[in-house]
């Protein structure tokens, strides 16, 4: 039966049985069960209420003080999420920049010091994909990139226009 598909349950090595609690099964002997044990920051300090936040009177803002609840939104707020990644879809050239005029007056960049001076440039043009299941022609960011490879290291110029 060349390209039909049968599910039998299972594995190429020994043909046993597979059930949906074997991995499960497997990744047990690695799991540490945190139980009883006592609440800490990175710091290893104990944290004695981890729910309420140090406030300047009953509906003020948050004090900077309480660092145990900003520790806390810092993970929260760097936390991974697959489906918010960006996409970034485009396209982009090399070439060459010459400066025609010195700007010798307004920076003290080099590749703008003098006239006729060439700097090797590198430009991407890009627009952002929508999160997961979203439309492709659905696109909020439009960017572009410029990378000017000079003597005094690379300068980059980033912008984003959001509408």
């Amino acid at each position: 039966m060349v390209g039909d598909y049968v599910n039998d349950n299972t594995s190429q090595e020994g043909n046993r049985n597979v059930d949906e609690n074997s991995k499960n099964e497997q990744l047990e002997q690695f799991r540490v069960q945190n139980t009883g044990k006592p609440l800490t920051t990175n710091q290893s300090r104990i944290i004695s209420n981890e729910e309420d936040q140090l406030k300047v009177g009953v509906c003020g803002p948050t004090l900077r003080q309480d660092y145990d609840f900003f520790e806390k939104m810092t993970h929260f707020v760097h936390e991974p999420i697959p489906e918010r990644k960006v996409h970034a879809r485009g396209y982009g050239a090399h070439g060459e920049f010459e400066c025609y005029q010195s700007m010798k007056q307004y920076t003290k960049a080099g590749f703008l010091q003098e006239a006729g001076k060439k700097t090797s440039v590198f430009v991407r043009f890009s627009t952002v994909q929508g999160s997961k299941g979203s439309k492709d022609t659905a696109r909020d960011l439009r960017c572009k990139g410029v990378k000017f490879y000079t003597e005094e290291g690379n300068y980059d110029l980033t912008t984003i226009a959001m509408p």
